[in-house]
């Protein structure tokens, strides 16, 4: 094993570890140390290989990410040989169960999203912490953020092309209702976590099948 897998594989153990601590104290209630004990290692080794929290942090949502890409491909290969419009509902209904099965996952990519739009897209050095300055993996997620978009976005040109998906409308319009619906989704995940009720009432299941439902009417040709 080369020094690149070796710490490749220490790096991927700290994640393991702060995924464990996050999930059970919140990532506001976690210091460096928590980590470090779940880990059995001492702080200072944590800090050589991830130098601030909001490092490890999104080292996390980096993986929430690759996490999510991975599932898009994987929906659409299965979803090959029928028709666009079931390919896009099928993407639609695999990120909802991400949300739900990873829920760490889903309140990092909450979080990077609500970051991004307070920033300036990121460009705003000014309302950049040292930390997300000097973070690998922010620049790493920044690198594939848009590949949902572009995955999903081919999957709806081809339901045009084939005649299920009714044209007129922009694929990215498209797009932007079915994200529109979804970030709906996993933000009332986010406060349902514990009985899967939504403030309403409403079972998150159903909720779930009444999105996939009228997005199917709103798209289909």
């Amino acid at each position: 094993m080369n020094k690149v897998e070796k710490r490749n594989l220490k790096e991927n153990l700290i994640i393991d570890a702060a995924e464990t601590v996050f999930n059970r104290q919140g990532y506001d209630n976690t210091k460096m140390e928590d980590i470090a004990k779940q880990i059995g290692m001492s702080k200072g080794s944590v800090y050589f290989y991830f130098s601030s929290k909001e490092n490890l942090y999104m080292a996390i949502t980096y993986r929430a990410f690759e996490s999510l890409i991975d599932l898009f491909h994987r929906t659409i290969f299965e979803n090959r040989h029928k028709k666009g419009i079931d390919s896009v509902l099928s993407i639609m209904r695999a990120f909802m169960d991400f949300s739900e099965d990873h829920f760490l996952y889903s309140e990092a990519m909450l979080n990077y999203y609500s970051f991004v739009r307070t920033t300036g897209q990121g460009q705003d050095d000014k309302k950049l912490t040292e930390g997300m300055k000097e973070s690998l993996f922010y620049q790493k997620v920044m690198g594939i953020q848009s590949s949902p978009v572009e995955i999903t976005v081919k999957e709806i040109e081809r339901g045009i092309q084939d005649g299920s998906i009714r044209s007129g409308v922009k694929p990215q319009m498209i797009y932007l209702h079915a994200w529109a619906t979804v970030i709906g989704f996993m933000k009332l995940n986010d406060t349902a976590v514990t009985n899967k009720m939504t403030i309403m009432k409403i079972h998150l299941h159903d909720w779930k099948e009444h999105i996939l439902e009228e997005s199917r009417n709103m798209i289909k040709a």
